[in-house]
């Protein structure tokens, strides 16, 4: 998906997502854990992208408890090993805190008067970006375990506009996986493929009503 700079029109709203764009890379202990039990690469990644339990987790459908239970019993049948639930539950939820830079942002746009929302598939019993998202800061807030919807099912992005109430050309959607990109576009949202905060505040500044 590529980057959105080369259209002029300004924007009104910007709809973030959540991990690996407010919070770090979300993937990144998850893999370090991977690594130290010699598992083979992207092993424990491939149960957070593409399986359906996880996705019944996001659509708060299944505990995230029972979820980590499944990965354990499929991870023994396949490789021989046990996991330590502990340490796997421990991967998933370090990279759950927001960076501060990010904050500084959503800060400073909706000090601006930018209508701002958050679009995220997440897990019911999440709660450090709850306890310290700035909530003042948004005017909508679209949790896949509260709604029962999950990216990339189009009916969630049509939810965050519903509530946004504004045009879909006006808004923008941010998000770090390009497979979450096309069902905002194809609503007539723009998109941003994020890839760091400078990059987007950059565009950023070129393209917010003042």
């Amino acid at each position: 998906m590529c980057h959105a700079a080369s259209v002029e029109r300004r924007i009104a709203a910007v709809v973030f997502d959540l991990g690996g764009v407010l919070t770090p890379p979300v993937f990144g202990p998850l893999d370090e854990l991977n690594d130290s039990l010699g598992l083979p690469e992207g092993t424990l990644r491939s149960f957070f992208r593409g399986d359906e339990v996880f996705a019944q987790v996001e659509r708060g459908e299944v505990s995230f408890r029972d979820f980590l239970k499944s990965v354990g019993t499929r991870v023994q049948a396949a490789h021989g090993l046990r996991l330590d639930l502990r340490a796997l539950a421990a991967a998933v939820e370090a990279p759950g805190h927001l960076e501060p830079a990010m904050v500084d942002l959503v800060r400073r746009l909706h000090g601006d008067g930018l209508r701002l929302g958050l679009l995220t598939n997440n897990a019911k019993e999440s709660v450090v970006w709850r306890e310290t998202l700035p909530r003042e800061c948004f005017d909508v807030v679209v949790d896949s375990s509260e709604v029962g919807l999950r990216k990339p099912d189009p009916r969630i992005y049509a939810l965050a506009l519903e509530r946004l109430g504004l045009p879909a050309d006006q808004v923008l959607y941010v998000d770090d996986f390009a497979e979450n990109l096309p069902p905002a576009a194809d609503l007539g949202m723009r998109t941003w493929s994020f890839d760091g905060r400078d990059r987007l505040d950059a565009f950023l500044r070129g393209v917010v009503t003042p």
